[in-house]
This record gives structure tokens, C-alpha cells and sequence, in this order.
């Protein structure tokens, strides 16, 4: 009787026990199938990030090669987020149809053909027709691997899976300036084309060899498409609050592309020096990444968004209170830090609310508003620039920053249909 009773009262205790092991064996299993994605997802594009991130610190520059005005070279660095914004339907509609392979074959075509156009373009027009071509291909290339990372990467390390797929854009934009300093030189704005036409190569080549069988034919797959209408309509109160933040956080990414070679410019300084310090930037925000997704997955989304949009405000904001090199490179290593603490943010938040059926039609639209911000930060900048006010854009961007995150800390809701709880250790 005893022993029955003994028997009986050890059960609940073996079952948690089973219980115990069966999630450290899930645990391991998530995080294996995250280590799994290096080869096949996080260094092809870490290859073409560090392509962009040569590129972009010396974007004003190039568009001064091409004689653009000062207002006209800050419309250049805005020209490039819209032309990613602009694709970002037509990309979920090629994906939809195409299956991610042949999607990832036309983004590295369209890559190609628009970086070969900014290298030789010698009038403004045909640069900016380059440089959106260019704008285009990444946008389609960055849909495609998030798509990919939304199926396929666990629900319970979704946020770290992200925040690294955001982390090796940022190492890019670490590396990328600092290889155009040390290769190109002082001031051949040609030789950050050329680097960046490399890097799609390589990682492009890289992408199709990684792939294994289940990839391959996961990657072929068509998906369902949905109107965007619809899109909207079915998420209209994900678009309101979530779709907030990450409207604001993009605005402010995008301006702190802009304002710290502008501001560069306006000093005197070299696109050596602007490079050095977008450089030096990005390392700051190269070091956060992983803990943002850490933070994201243990404390929230908004434990990630709000200490994310505050820091970037205040950077922008201290900006035109630099008047030299070491205080501008100051000011930057803040927007770094900012930017660093929001790592991924926006893709965990798209791959949280995004539907089973149109996936990649969803996603799209999430990126045009994300792209959106991206591209009106600058064009907010330039516009202040051409009416003289430079020394406003920093400012203005960071109160209207700081006015959106308080929208996010009041409206953002976490509960979002993809996410799933977890334990406290893991």
C-alpha cells in the first residue's frame, strides 16, 4: 500500500522531470538549427552588407563627383532608401510567384547592373537612376532572406535569430568603410562601387553554394500572394501600433545615414575621415546586437524599441553641437550605440505578426513601411539643408524621435499571433 502510495507520488516528480529534459533537448535543438544558418544565411550577407557599407558613408561625396548641390547630395542618400521602398511590393509579388532562388538571382542581377551604373555615371541623372536600380536589388535581396529567417528560424530564439541577421548587416557596416579607407585611399569615391560589386559577387556565389537539399526546395517553393490592400486591412491595428515604431525607429536609421556625412561635409572633413567615423559608428552598434536580441526575447519588443528610438534622438541632437572631427566622431558613437540597442527589431517585430498564409506579401509591406522611414529621414535632413538650416536637421529629427517613441511606449502591443512564451532560464 505504501509502496503504491510511494510509487503514485513520485509520478508528478518523474513527469517533471521529462518535462525538464524534453525543453533542454528543444533548447539545444533551436539553438543548433540557429547555429545551422551561418553558412547558409549570416555570411553571404555579411559579404554584400560590407559591399553597402563601403558605399554608403560616401554617398554625399559621390554625388558631389556627379556636381550636385549640398541639398541635392543629402536627397542622394535619401534617393537610396526610397529606392528600396519603392520595390519593397514588387519584391513580395517576385518572391510569391518566383520562389526565393529566383528571386535571390534577380536581386543580385539588379545589384549588379546598378553598382556598375554608380561607377561609371559621370551626370547626376544617370547616378541616381543607378543608384535606385542598385536601391532596388538590395531591397528584393533583404526581403528574401528575411522571408527565409521568418519560416525557418525557431519561435523561442526568433529574436536572437534576427538580431544576428541584423548584427552581420551591422559588422558590414564595420567593415565596409574601413576596407574603403584602407584600399581606395582619400578620396576616389569610385573604388566603394567597386568593393561593394565585389561583395555582391562573392556573396551571391557564396548563397548558392551553402544551400542544402531542404533549403533548395523550400527556396523554390511558390507562396500564396495577397493584395496589399487586404494586408492592410486584415492588420490594420498592427500597422497602428507596431508598425509605429518601427515607422519612427527606420526615420531616425535612415537620418543618422545622412547627417553624419552632411554634417562631415560641412566641417571640411574628407570622405576618409566621414568613413572613419560611420566606421567607428558601427562598431559601437556592431557590439549590441546580440544582447538586443537577448533583451527581446526575455523582456519584450518594447524593452528593445523605446531605449532604442530615445538613444538615436539624443545622438541626432548632439550632432550640430560638434565642430570638429573627435566631437562628431562622439556624437556618432552614440547614434552607434542607439542603433546598436535596437538590433533586428524591426524584422523580429515583422516575423511576430506575420500570417502563415502570405507570408512574403505581408513582409513586403511591413519593409515598404520600415524602407518608407528609411528613406524620409534623409529627405527630412535635405530639405532643412536647402533652406539653410542645417544646423536644425539633428534637432528636429531627434524631438520628432522622441515624440514617437512615446507613441510606442503608450500603443505597442507585444501580444503578437506568432509569439509563443518561454521559460524564464532560457
Amino acid at each position: 500500500m505504501s509502496l503504491g502510495a510511494g510509487a503514485t507520488a513520485s509520478r508528478p516528480r518523474v513527469i517533471l522531470i521529462g518535462l525538464s529534459i524534453g525543453a533542454t533537448m528543444s533548447s539545444e535543438s533551436e539553438k543548433s538549427s540557429l547555429r545551422g544558418l551561418w553558412m547558409r544565411v549570416y555570411v553571404p550577407n555579411l559579404l554584400i552588407a560590407t559591399g553597402q557599407g563601403a558605399m554608403i558613408p560616401v554617398l554625399v561625396f559621390a554625388a558631389d563627383r556627379v556636381h550636385a548641390s549640398p541639398a541635392a547630395a543629402g536627397l542622394v542618400v535619401a534617393l537610396n532608401g526610397f529606392g528600396t521602398m519603392i520595390f519593397d511590393l514588387p519584391a513580395g509579388r517576385i518572391i510569391a510567384r518566383l520562389g526565393e532562388a529566383n528571386a535571390a538571382r534577380i536581386s543580385a542581377a539588379l545589384l549588379g547592373v546598378g553598382l556598375l551604373g554608380c561607377l561609371f555615371a559621370r551626370s547626376f541623372p544617370l547616378f541616381v537612376c543607378s543608384l535606385l536600380v542598385q536601391a532596388a536589388g538590395w531591397g528584393l535581396w533583404s526581403l528574401v532572406r528575411l522571408t527565409h529567417l521568418s519560416r525557418v528560424a525557431p519561435a523561442l530564439v526568433r529574436g536572437r535569430a534576427l538580431s544576428l541577421f541584423g548584427g552581420v548587416i551591422r559588422a558590414g557596416n564595420v567593415i565596409g568603410p574601413f576596407l574603403y579607407v584602407a584600399i581606395v585611399g582619400r578620396s576616389n569615391v569610385d573604388g566603394a562601387f567597386l568593393i561593394y560589386l565585389v561583395c555582391v559577387a562573392i556573396g551571391f556565389t557564396w548563397q548558392v553554394l551553402a544551400r542544402d537539399r531542404t533549403d533548395i526546395e523550400a527556396s523554390l517553393t511558390k507562396t500564396v500572394q495577397v493584395q496589399t490592400f487586404r494586408i492592410l486591412s486584415d492588420n490594420r491595428r498592427v500597422f497602428a501600433t507596431a508598425g509605429v515604431g518601427v515607422l519612427g525607429i527606420s526615420l531616425l536609421r535612415g537620418s543618422r545615414n545622412a547627417i553624419i556625412p552632411l554634417w562631415a561635409a560641412h566641417l571640411g572633413l574628407s570622405a576618409a575621415q566621414a568613413s572613419t567615423i560611420f566606421a567607428f559608428s558601427s562598431l559601437i552598434d556592431l557590439a549590441f546586437f546580440y544582447p538586443a536580441g537577448v533583451v527581446s526575447d526575455r523582456w519584450g519588443r518594447k524593452a528593445v524599441a523605446i531605449p532604442c528610438m530615445v538613444v538615436l534622438s539624443i545622438g541626432h541632437i548632439l550632432v550640430p553641437f560638434s565642430h570638429a572631427f573627435s566631437t562628431l566622431f562622439l556624437a556618432a558613437l552614440v547614434l552607434g550605440f542607439g542603433n546598436g540597442m535596437g538590433s533586428g527589431i524591426v524584422m523580429t517585430l515583422g516575423a511576430d505578426f506575420t500570417p502563415a498564409v502570405g507570408r512574403s506579401s505581408f513582409l513586403a509591406v511591413w519593409r515598404l513601411v520600415s524602407d518608407g522611414g528609411t528613406a524620409v529621414g534623409p529627405l527630412i535632413d535635405s530639405g532643412i539643408v536647402a533652406v539653410g538650416a542645417i544646423a536644425l536637421a539633428g534637432p528636429v529629427l531627434g524631438l520628432l524621435g522622441l515624440a514617437l517613441a512615446v507613441v510606442v511606449t503608450l500603443r505597442l502591443d507585444e501580444s503578437a499571433p506568432n509569439r509563443q512564451q518561454q521559460s524564464i532560464g532560457d
